[in-house]
Parts: C-alpha cells; structure tokens; sequence
C-alpha cells in the first residue's frame, strides 16, 4: 500500500497543497516554476540571469524562490563580483526530496501550516 501525505505550504504566491505518493511529489504544474527548474538544471544563477532566461518579471522570479526555498528544492547563498553589490544566486538542492521529507517532518507553522 502507497502511503497518501499532504502538506500545505503558504509563500508570496499564495498556499499550495503538496501530496506526496511513496517517492512521488506532487505540485501543482506552472509553466514559469518549469522554466526556472529548468534553468537552474544548468548551475546556478542569480535572480537577473533567471530573468533573463526564463522571459518573467523579477518580482516574479523572485516570488518563485521563495517557493522553492520553503520547499527545501532551492538553496540561495550571497554572491559578491569584485567589490560591486551582493547578489543572491540560486542553486538546486543536490537531493530535493531530502527538502520535501524535511517539509512533512517539521511542525514549524511558518512552513506548514497543516499535514495530514
């Protein structure tokens, strides 16, 4: 038997339920969420460079992020060029579903505000 979990997580883009089946995770498809994964399949990237890959607004990008980071997909670090300003670059988490086990594990109610 297939154990059924969900789990609801709220972020800038509003509140999302994710199921998780045996090892399978589901969320609600989104062609940008798509793109984003996509591009951060290649390696790192700052939220300008996702802009420009991805063809969305920044806020957007942004709003994004911070999804995937309550998800535990994404880890952000600061990255300084020179002496210019900090940027935050973004990275894939190297096991995420380490993330999502993580998210069903805790009772913060910061990050979920219901599990089932």
């Amino acid at each position: 038997m297939v154990k059924v979990k969900m789990a609801e997580v709220s972020s800038r883009l509003g509140n999302f339920t994710i199921i998780k089946m045996g090892q399978t995770v589901l969320i609600s498809p989104c062609g940008t969420r798509m793109k984003i994964l996509e591009a951060l399949s290649k390696g790192p990237m700052t939220g300008e460079e996702l802009v420009g890959e991805t063809d969305v607004s920044y806020s957007c990008v942004m709003d994004h992020m911070d999804f995937f980071e309550k998800l535990g997909i994404v880890n952000a670090t600061l990255k300084r060029n020179g002496g210019g300003r900090r940027r935050i670059c973004f990275h894939l988490n190297e096991d995420p579903l380490e993330g999502i086990e993580e998210l069903f594990l805790t009772t913060k109610a910061s990050r979920v505000r219901k599990a089932i």
